[in-house]
């Protein structure tokens, strides 16, 4: 699991010693579903559509069932995070770090009622997982990050601190979008989240893996951190980098992620260490010597450019295009060694 140290970053996910089962109930191995539902509220699988609501609070209404809480159980240690579907057949979006790992996965559905879930496909690089409900459920829609703009309002709904808060509601504003974040892992090395849309809404940990929402009541992002010294300060994952990952999994039940074996900077914080002169484009920092991308001789500091002809400015747009891809299947790259454009076509592998 990721320790986010570096400028004091937190996960939004809240683990504690398992000494209350009745937070989490008791969820047996088959697909039944415990407690009570509410019947106030609707569960019936169907896309939820918001935007023609102008009232804050029927937005809210309106999309909650497609939020869940989640409990990940570690053995004697359990986690708590959130979730949002969006996808038909019950596939929920979230946090790897909520679930990686998990002996068994618990979600909370809006109508009081928990079922467990399968773990999908998950991608720590981009601390991103899909699991997969005991039911079929209300999904929402989304909207890309490009739509997005600094001061338009969005809503945050998430299980901040423990499971008894779950589907807890605030409010704010996108603060900026394109943010990298550094991160210091476990291990000792350092990666970066890129891309991420900065918000206010109040978020805490627990909120994790839960979906960011504009006034559409579309999805733009999955909340994944927070500056743990400041007020306010949130980032959110845009939400259009797992829609390929899920057309897969609807059509193939499954999703192998392919691997570049590189590791890369958007261009312009390449420009901003002092790598680069270029500002488009993904700026190679780190290659695996294994990996296609060392097999087909692109070296540190080349920009991919290209993913089979369709422009790339940014890390987000790199992984978006190589999700559409399967294992196994071939892709042209178009790239920029100083100042000189090149292709070369790699295939791509299995981590």
């Amino acid at each position: 699991m990721k320790n986010y140290n570096c400028l004091k970053i937190f996960c939004l996910l809240f683990v504690f010693i398992l000494i209350i089962p009745l937070l989490t109930g008791c969820i047996g191995d088959d697909n039944k579903i415990q407690g009570t539902p509410d019947v106030n509220i609707n569960m019936t699988p169907r896309k939820i559509t918001a935007e023609s609501l102008s009232n804050f609070e029927d937005v809210v209404n309106t999309v909650a069932p497609a939020v869940v809480g989640i409990s990940a159980n570690y053995g004697n240690m359990e986690s708590v995070g959130s979730g949002v579907c969006i996808s038909e057949e019950g596939y929920i979006l979230t946090n790897n770090h909520v679930v990686e790992g998990a002996n068994s996965i618990t979600v909370y559905f809006a109508n009081k009622t928990s079922g467990n879930a399968l773990l999908v496909w998950n991608d720590p690089s981009m601390d991103l997982a899909v699991i997969k409900a005991a039911i079929d459920m209300p999904y929402l829609e989304t909207a890309n990050s490009d739509e997005i703009k600094a001061g338009e309002d969005v809503i945050a709904i998430g299980t901040p601190l423990t499971l008894q808060f779950k589907h807890t509601v605030t409010k704010g504003i996108v603060s900026a979008i394109n943010r990298t974040m550094e991160i210091s892992n476990e291990d000792g090395t350092i990666s970066y989240l890129q891309n991420l849309i900065q918000h206010d809404a109040s978020i805490n940990p627990g909120n994790s893996g839960g979906p960011l929402i504009n006034n559409n009541g579309k999805v733009i992002g999955i909340n994944t951190l927070k500056v743990s010294e400041a007020e306010g300060i949130g980032f959110a994952i845009p939400v259009e980098i797992a829609i390929p990952v899920l057309e897969h999994i609807l059509n193939d039940g499954e999703y192998q992620t392919p691997y570049l074996g590189i590791f890369g900077l958007d261009s312009e914080i390449a420009v901003f260490y002092g790598r680069s002169l270029e500002k488009n484009g993904v700026y190679i920092v780190n290659i695996d010597n294994k990996g296609p991308i060392a097999k087909a001789n692109l070296q540190v500091g080349d920009i991919i450019t290209k993913v089979n002809g369709v422009e790339v400015k940014t890390m987000l747009d790199l992984k978006s295009e190589i999700y559409k891809y399967k294992v196994g299947e071939s892709i042209k790259i178009t790239y920029n060694r100083n100042g000189e454009i090149k292709n070369t076509k790699i295939t791509l592998v299995e981590r």
